[in-house]
């Protein structure tokens, strides 16, 4: 799909304030274990949680994009996902939106010049959907780089983790937890940034990722801030940094994420 970008589903700095505190060093293997416990509790109990991110930066063909919207659980993590994204493209605004319900997709996305005029529709009517159905793991799984995915708090638990005061996040006492992880490789799918734990033939980045994530009192988490350095591995010392963030709200609150009207639905692939 020519543009992917536009459609997929990613994230970014938001302008506010990091708090700091005290650092003091958490048992590596233990340090999130609580979060993890307690992200896994929502899962059981197929609540959810609004979502709202940015992200800016990243090698080409990226680009800076903010997004919006909602996760639904079931025991295993996201079952559904209703998400709409603001991306700029070098022809000008791109938007999209995509719901996730299992393994059925829908999207609509388009891109509009300064003028107003449609650069590319996806469906060609604004306003209609293109449906599909997701491959596993397309939209959510263990290896993406999400404050509230289990897999990747395991993975940087596992590297050292430090934990501190977080101040006040929205109202709300923090604890912020930190750290850096290398990974093999990185790269982008509908659902977000995801990292590789094996080296893959033909990679072209693989650097650290810088992560803070801020948690509650009840441990779920509030903000989650990474930064991502992408060193060529072709290219000497070309460097570039994606910095995203992802900011959650409404922890348990009721989500309902529904199909789009049928007869709105136009083509299948």
């Amino acid at each position: 799909m020519k543009r992917m970008s536009v459609a997929l589903v990613v994230a970014s700095l938001l302008s506010v304030a990091i708090p700091g505190g005290a650092v003091h060093a958490a048992p590596e293997s233990k340090s999130l274990d609580s979060v993890v416990k307690a992200i896994k509790k929502q899962f059981a109990k197929k609540s959810g949680v609004r979502f709202s991110v940015k992200r800016r930066g990243g090698p080409p063909p990226t680009s800076d994009m903010k997004a919006s919207g909602a996760y639904r659980f079931k025991a295993s993590g996201v079952y559904a996902a209703d998400t709409t994204t603001i991306s700029q493209e070098p022809e000008g605004t791109g938007r999209s939106r995509g719901i996730s319900i299992g393994r059925d997709f829908y999207s609509q996305a388009y891109v509009r010049s300064k003028d107003g005029k449609y650069v590319w529709k996806s469906p060609s009517t604004v306003g209609k959907w293109e449906s599909g159905r997701n491959f596993a793991g397309v939209i959510w799984g263990e290896d993406l780089i999400n404050g509230i995915n289990p897999g990747f708090l395991k993975l940087v638990a596992s590297h050292g983790a430090t934990s501190s005061d977080g101040g006040t996040f929205e109202g709300v006492r923090t604890t912020l937890h930190s750290g850096t992880v290398t990974v093999p490789g990185l790269d982008e799918r509908q659902a977000g940034m995801y990292f590789r734990t094996e080296e893959e033939e033909g990679a072209s980045w693989n650097e650290p990722i810088t992560w803070k994530l801020w948690v509650g009192p009840d441990d779920l988490p509030r903000r989650f801030h990474a930064i991502m350095r992408f060193t060529s591995k072709y290219a000497g010392d070309e460097v570039e940094t994606m910095t995203m963030n992802i900011i959650y709200r409404g922890w348990g609150t009721p989500v309902r994420i529904t199909a789009p009207p049928k007869h709105l639905v136009v083509s299948f692939w």
